[in-house]
């Protein structure tokens, strides 16, 4: 597409000026101006001044599925079946889920440049700017049915958390079930989605979102506080290398988890934990729950202590409560 075209020269992050963009695409500088205003729209920051013309406000880092392939650990490698890119996307998890993905072997992995209706837990939408961040997700089939596979959500939040500090992220702050933070603003986010019969296989698609970049186009549309990766990291980081990380990482647990369910997640789980010995508010779609977390339980149930007595929970959008004394 024309626009991609154009970004693609616009990509060093260099002035272009219209006329030298209308040559190189074989347009006037009218329809340059127009597929602008379009990349605009992408979330993408560009900076349009009077005799010197267009250029993005950063050097943008293209995906490959090539770089991306040779970047995965050694042990990680086998467990990749194949890498779909693709520059724009509704969403990567929708694509998976989605009739003809079915035959899609374990260990496909989706990635998008840009998703347009990018998807989190509880309906909430995801944003994303054109190539500022990841947006990726994968396929795994499991030879269970989906209530064994309870404590799954918890397995991949850890292995993010561990590929990032891999990269040089430190003290990750993990939120039941799968969200990622870094001092109160999130980093990453996890959405899982799972097809299969009670007993039999069952198909997972993990979908995974991660902000490398923030440009301030997208700030409008982002309601909660959040940080990116290139402002934890004193050397900013390539996103084929993070994906690369990231990927590794999951596969790798995945097939863990396979084999030897939560356990082995656990204990990295409770020292990354955000939320346990804290007020939390619990919503449910029966009503609103108050009470001091607890952790989680073996199958990865979050724990909530009221009155004295704890109970553990499987499903609900948790968050802090204003910090107050409670007694234990």
């Amino acid at each position: 597409m024309m626009r991609f075209k154009l970004l693609k020269i616009l990509s060093d992050g260099h002035f272009h000026s219209g006329r030298e963009l209308g040559v190189a695409l074989g347009v006037g500088r009218s329809a340059i101006w127009q597929h602008v205003q379009i990349l605009r729209d992408y979330g993408l920051d560009i900076y349009a001044v009077s005799g010197r013309g267009y250029r993005l406000s950063s050097a943008l880092e293209w995906l490959s599925e090539a770089q991306i392939m040779a970047a995965l650990p050694a042990s990680a490698r086998s467990l990749v079946a194949a890498i779909d890119l693709h520059l724009e996307l509704e969403s990567t998890n929708t694509y998976l889920m989605r009739a003809q993905a079915q035959p899609l072997p374990t260990g496909t992995v989706c990635l998008a440049e840009y998703q347009s209706a990018g998807r989190g837990r509880q309906g909430r939408r995801w944003h994303s700017s054109f190539g500022a961040n990841l947006c990726f997700s994968l396929v795994w089939r499991f030879n269970c049915g989906p209530d064994a596979l309870s404590g799954l959500s918890l397995a991949v939040a850890v292995a993010v958390a561990q590929g990032l500090s891999s990269l040089g992220v430190t003290q990750p702050e993990l939120k039941w079930p799968n969200d990622l933070y870094i001092e109160g603003r999130k980093l990453a986010g996890i959405l899982l989605e799972m097809s299969g019969e009670s007993s039999g296989v069952s198909r997972v698609v993990v979908g995974v979102g991660v902000n490398v970049g923030l440009p301030s186009a997208i700030d409008e549309r982002v309601d909660q506080p959040r940080v990116a990766l290139n402002e934890l990291l004193s050397t900013p980081v390539s996103r084929n290398r993070a994906a690369a990380v990231l990927i590794g990482a999951i596969v790798e647990a995945l097939a863990r988890f396979d084999k030897e369910g939560l356990a082995p997640f656990l204990p990295q789980w409770r020292q990354w934990d955000v939320m346990v010995d804290r007020p939390v508010t619990l919503r449910q779609a029966q009503g609103v729950i108050e009470g001091v977390a607890r952790g989680v339980d073996v199958s990865g149930a979050l724990l909530i202590e009221r009155g004295g007595e704890t109970s553990r929970y499987m499903a609900g959008d948790v968050s802090l409560l204003r910090e107050v004394t409670m007694p234990r």
